[in-house]
């Protein structure tokens, strides 16, 4: 009813004005912007913490938002007391090298990177201030009435930005042909508040006075200050718009990115929904920092490994499309095809040198036959070498790497034979796929982008390049590190154990299984590098996997990717960092992980039957590890302090009960085991984080 009662007060408003119009003869009309024609979904201020996050977003600054908005916003105090002008009347050009000189003296941004910076400023405000507005129709309709009439309308507005900003939005809200000219009051260096905008325009376009009305929302410069000026003006009842800039100065970031990602999360526990869609708010928010790590470190080039890449890549060119300013200064992204099989043939050295040091640490006790299928080494090889060894082909191991079996095998000169010519040819194909991407890796290194968990292909192609070329690996999460050298540094942008693994990675890194099966190809597993080969790369599609992924992967993507369309436009009038993010994930994954009905653990069963890996034993199906526990009491003890070390076995106990008893599965108290996650974070960081110091010897 009072959404009616004000829409009723704005039709009577706008008939009365073309009543005004008619009586008075009024030729020419003069209209304010902000809340007359277009209003702001956020408080005025508002816009300009966006561009400091677009601005950042874009260049890679090293620095928070609320750093350069303060900045933007002393550097116009400056300038307001510094040439004696209201804030509207500073010019844009002054506060652009204002805000220049104090983010290059805080070494925000370098003298090299002063162009980039002037350049982008104003696309970064009408990126801001269009994200938030939307249009004020009757009043636009009423301006085109006047217009079609033989009207003529100028819009006057005391407006911070430049005349070629004002002309950017309005062609952004297809309205810039209504106006036959743009007046803003940093461009005349005078303004409405003061009453001094109306001569200067008056005198410019040589027109009487009395045939000219003023409209806007605001009393004192749109009507009173008009009519001082001999205006005629006409006062739009906007106090509802007035009133919520007022609100939207109230609330916090944390609850509108909680609200944005709660509405995604029910949205994907919708009956029509697929099962675990709301995973794309952990790949979205990957694609994210993925752009604004890609652009600090000015990156020119980015290869997507297979196969998870194939997912994150489309992921990734998405988001750039959409948050690209510049269009000149688009991150070139690659597909790469390879896997932990693959790249071990391509970067196999020589035999008495290789250490094999993937198979070493996850398969240590492996059979002679595996061990050979790994090498590609094909059946009838296999066959006479396992005879000629004399030994059980298939029978495990243990420690082989350091048995007289496999000295055996490396000393026999059929196994040496067919091992230098493959790895020679593997190699050569692979260095031919790599130039055919047209990437000058000697001289900007090679980034590499990928599911993770540890970098076994990132240590693969750095072994290639014979340990000289730099090769970075930026991952959804980081689980392993291995031996990080200088040259090859990774990251885990959702969740790593790097520099250290706190409460929100413990949280975030379970259930990694299924990151991969959501982000699976629709390709199957690269084997091998040929030269003879189209595209250079030997694949093999297993039957299982290729199933999977048309009769239920391909469908969950393309829902995924549907959400992420919505995030896109959802998230970009909202400024958050990195804490905030993680806070809110943390909260999701905790339902994600422990509240699953039975169309989840349904689904989950459907998944693990076509859940492939290609290296070592070449298991199917998704694994399940209990924690070894020694001592019950001790783990209970542990449990209640820091539950989340406990988590990436909790997410899997109920689907592990689904296996056994569909039944029983449905008793586990997983709703209570999630308010403990609840109350145990709550208690340790708002509670005793106050009073104690034990996340420096207990909690971390």
């Amino acid at each position: 009813m009072l959404k009616l009662a004000i829409n009723q007060i704005n039709f009577l408003s706008l008939n009365q004005l073309h009543k005004q119009l008619k009586e008075k003869n009024i030729k020419y009309l003069f209209t304010d912007y902000y809340d007359t024609i277009v209003h702001r979904r956020v408080h005025p201020n508002y816009t300009q913490r966006i561009w400091a996050k677009l601005m950042i977003r874009e260049l890679g600054l090293p620095t928070s938002i609320d750093n350069l908005y303060f900045i933007r916003q002393e550097a116009s105090r400056y300038l307001t007391k510094t040439l004696g002008k209201e804030d509207v009347e500073v010019p844009y050009d002054a506060l652009k090298q204002e805000v220049c000189k104090r983010v290059i003296n805080a070494d925000i941004v370098s003298i090299e990177e002063k162009d980039s910076f002037i350049n982008l400023f104003e696309d970064a405000d009408v990126r801001a201030e269009s994200s938030v507005q939307y249009l004020n129709q009757s009043v636009v309709d009423t301006l085109k009435y006047f217009k079609s009439n033989g009207g003529r309308v100028y819009l006057v507005s005391d407006f911070y930005g430049s005349k070629s900003l004002f002309e950017k939005l309005l062609k952004q809200h297809d309205i810039i042909d209504l106006f036959d000219g743009i007046y803003s009051s940093a461009v005349l260096e005078t303004s409405k508040h003061n009453g001094t905008i109306y001569s200067p325009i008056l005198n410019e376009l040589s027109i009487d006075p009395t045939e000219v009305m003023m409209i806007g929302d605001n009393e004192r410069s749109d009507y009173k200050n008009a009519i001082k000026n001999n205006l005629n003006a006409y006062h739009l009842p906007h106090q509802k718009y007035l009133k919520k800039n007022k609100r939207n100065n109230f609330g916090n970031d944390q609850k509108r990115l909680n609200h944005i990602f709660n509405d995604v999360y029910k949205t994907c526990h919708k009956s029509k929904s697929i099962p675990y869609t709301e995973y794309i708010l952990l790949y979205h928010i990957f694609a994210e920092r993925m752009y604004a790590l890609a652009n600090e470190k000015k990156i020119k080039n980015l290869f997507f490994l297979s196969r998870e890449g194939q997912f994150l890549k489309k992921l990734f060119d998405s988001y750039q499309d959409f948050a690209r300013i510049d269009k000149s200064k688009q991150i070139n992204t690659h597909y790469l095809k390879i896997s932990r099989h693959a790249s071990l043939q391509m970067s196999l050295k020589d035999i008495d040198e290789e250490e094999f040091v993937f198979l070493r640490k996850k398969y240590s006790n492996i059979s002679v036959d595996d061990f050979l299928i790994n090498l590609n080494c094909p059946d009838d090889l296999r066959e006479k070498l396992i005879s000629d060894l004399n030994v059980d082909g298939q029978s495990e191991v243990k420690d082989f790497f350091n048995s007289t079996l496999f000295s055996e095998v490396k000393a026999n000169e059929d196994f040496r034979s067919y091992y230098n010519a493959h790895r020679k040819a593997s190699n050569e194909a692979f260095k031919a796929y790599i130039n055919s991407f047209n990437a000058n890796i000697e001289q900007e290194s090679i980034a590499l982008v990928d599911i993770g968990w540890g970098g076994t292909m990132q240590e693969a192609i750095y072994s290639f390049f014979d340990e000289k070329i730099p090769v970075t690996g930026y991952y959804l999460g980081l689980e392993g590190i291995y031996d990080i050298q200088p040259l090859t540094k990774r990251y885990g942008l959702i969740f790593s154990v790097m520099p250290y693994t706190g409460y929100y990675d413990r949280i975030l890194m379970a259930n990694m299984q299924l990151y991969e099966q959501f982000s699976a190809a629709d390709h199957g597993s690269a084997l091998d590098y040929s030269l003879d080969e189209k595209g250079y790369v030997l694949e093999f599609h297993k039957p299982e996997e290729k199933w999977l992924y048309e009769s239920h992967i391909k469908q969950h993507q393309e829902e995924m990717l549907s959400l992420h369309k919505t995030l896109l436009k959802d998230l970009e009038p909202l400024c958050y960092d990195r804490d905030l993010v993680q806070n809110s994930l943390s909260k999701i994954a905790l339902k994600i992980g422990l509240l699953q009905n039975s169309k989840k653990l349904k689904f989950l069963d459907t998944l693990s039957n076509g859940f492939y890996q290609n290296i070592g034993k070449n298991q199917v199906g998704i694994s399940y590890e209990p924690p070894k526990i020694k001592s019950p009491i001790k783990s209970a003890i542990n449990f209640l302090m820091t539950p989340e070390k406990y988590f990436r076995y909790l997410v899997k106990l109920k689907p592990a009960l689904y296996k056994k008893n569909k039944i029983l599965s449905m008793f586990a108290p997983m709703y209570f085991i999630y308010l403990y996650y609840r109350f145990n974070k709550y208690l340790r960081f708002k509670i005793l984080n106050r009073f104690f110091l034990l996340k420096y010897n207990v909690f971390k």
